[in-house]
């Protein structure tokens, strides 16, 4: 059975860019602005190296309002409804949020809840995304803002990934070894946690 890798977070967050970038020929619908794009869950396959694979879920985005496609209250149920099909269970939940716009509560609240209705049974990891603006490396930007996403209720121990998904035609020609990274970065995260016995 092939292993489900659902992400999640806000609209606007780099759901679909993130997928783009890990899923050859995806071409999952971008945005740039907080108003989502993705308006049903879809899955595309995920070659992750080393003879792994599996599907990764691009889902509606959360906190959109009322001019948004679907209202963050209809959007959480929705999800939560996905979350618990038997039919396709979710083997790691991939929590994405900006590092772009500075940490909010809903970001902390978002986690926690999805993170109660997998369980302890499904691990999830957070991969902040937009930092091709902070410069290399990035994984700095989670230990600069620790104390406020331990403030937050984000425990300083998730395992995650600083990235840019932003693609190269973007990115400045001194960043573009960046999105590689980033690519090599994510894939690593998510071989660990579906097979956590093989290493990375």
């Amino acid at each position: 059975m092939s292993k489900n890798v659902v992400i999640i977070g806000q609209s606007g967050a780099g759901k679909s860019s993130l997928i783009n970038m890990i899923c050859s020929g995806a071409n999952a619908l971008t945005s740039n602005d907080t108003i989502g794009c993705t308006r049903v869950e879809k899955k595309y396959p995920c070659d992750l190296g080393g003879r792994k694979s599996c599907q990764v879920h691009d889902t509606i985005g959360l906190e959109e309002g009322r001019w948004g496609f679907l209202p963050d209250k209809e959007a959480q149920k929705k999800l939560k409804t996905y979350l618990k099909n038997p039919k396709e269970p979710c083997h790691l939940l991939v929590y994405c949020m900006p590092g772009s716009r500075g940490l909010k509560k809903s970001h902390a609240r978002n986690f926690k809840k999805f993170k109660s209705v997998v369980g302890d049974r499904v691990p999830v990891v957070v991969v902040v995304t937009n930092l091709e603006d902070i410069g290399d490396p990035l994984d700095s930007w989670w230990s600069e803002n620790l104390e406020m996403l331990t403030k937050l209720g984000i425990p300083g121990t998730t395992e995650h990934a600083c990235i840019t998904a932003l693609p190269k035609v973007h990115l400045r020609s001194d960043q573009a070894y960046l999105y590689n990274k980033s690519c090599e970065n994510v894939k690593a995260l998510i071989k660990s946690n579906l097979w956590p016995t093989t290493g990375r």
